[in-house]
């Protein structure tokens, strides 16, 4: 009976060890997972800190001019580099009875357009032509462009007669910049020559070549390259339409 009573004392005290050792790996198992909880969180933390200093890297950068900025862009399509060859025409000057340039051979002018692709003014390689500066901010070019393209859609405009466009004398600080946005927005539908900006809102190097003195400007080159005709100012399609005729025939 006493050894029975002996033997069952020890049954519980092992099954109490047991119990403690349990308790004690329970706890340890507890504790190395709360431990790896832990390193877990410090370890998304330092991720978050990594990508975020990486983004404010990255907005840095753009800040000081490292990506994209958009206003170098528009300054860009705004003013391309311009190259005049030959002789630059006179001032054109409306009170003169007689136009000096009138019978000069025009200067050619080689560019580039709004998507920067080459474009060139020259009578050598495409024939006649009359080249229209417009400037975005001008009250008269705004009222001239529409005249010009009903003039088009009429189909009155000579099938040997190229026309061609120059954006010029650009301000940022005027109405209707950007001028390529201008001209999209004005519909206008044949090529556009961009400018060499030398200052803001004057004329510039290849309407300066022309001899431009205020907007619109018509110049009329025919097919042997030299002057037919200089025009300034707003123009009703049916008296750009004798100029025209009467420019191609000389």
């Amino acid at each position: 009976m006493a050894n029975r009573k002996r033997a069952e004392a020890r049954r519980k005290a092992q099954a109490k060890s047991r119990n403690r050792s349990g308790d004690g790996a329970s706890g340890d198992a507890g504790s190395g997972a709360g431990g790896l909880g832990m390193w877990i969180a410090i370890g998304a933390l330092l991720v978050v800190v990594a990508v975020g200093g990486t983004w404010a890297l990255t907005k840095s950068d753009d800040s000081d001019g490292g990506g994209t900025d958009n206003t170098a862009e528009l300054n860009l399509i705004a003013s391309q580099p311009v190259t005049v060859t030959g002789e630059e025409l006179s001032l054109f000057d409306s009170a003169d009875s007689v136009d000096p340039a009138v019978g000069l051979p025009a200067p050619t002018l080689s560019g580039l357009d709004f998507e920067g692709d080459a474009i060139a003014i020259d009578p050598a390689v495409d024939g006649a032509y009359m080249v229209v500066f417009l400037a975005h901010w001008c009250p008269h070019c705004n009222a001239e462009v529409p005249r010009l393209l009903d003039w088009k859609g009429s189909g009155s405009v000579p099938a040997e007669l190229n026309v061609i466009g120059v954006a010029t004398a650009v301000s940022e600080s005027a109405p209707n910049y950007p001028p390529a946005e201008w001209f999209s927005n004005k519909g206008w539908s044949w090529p556009v020559l961009v400018d060499e900006s030398l200052g803001d809102g004057q004329a510039g190097k290849a309407a300066a070549a022309y001899g431009a003195s205020g907007w619109p400007y018509f110049v009329i080159v025919g097919a042997d390259g030299l002057v037919k005709a200089r025009v300034s100012g707003e123009v009703e399609v049916t008296e750009l339409q004798v100029i025209v005729d009467d420019a191609l025939a000389g």
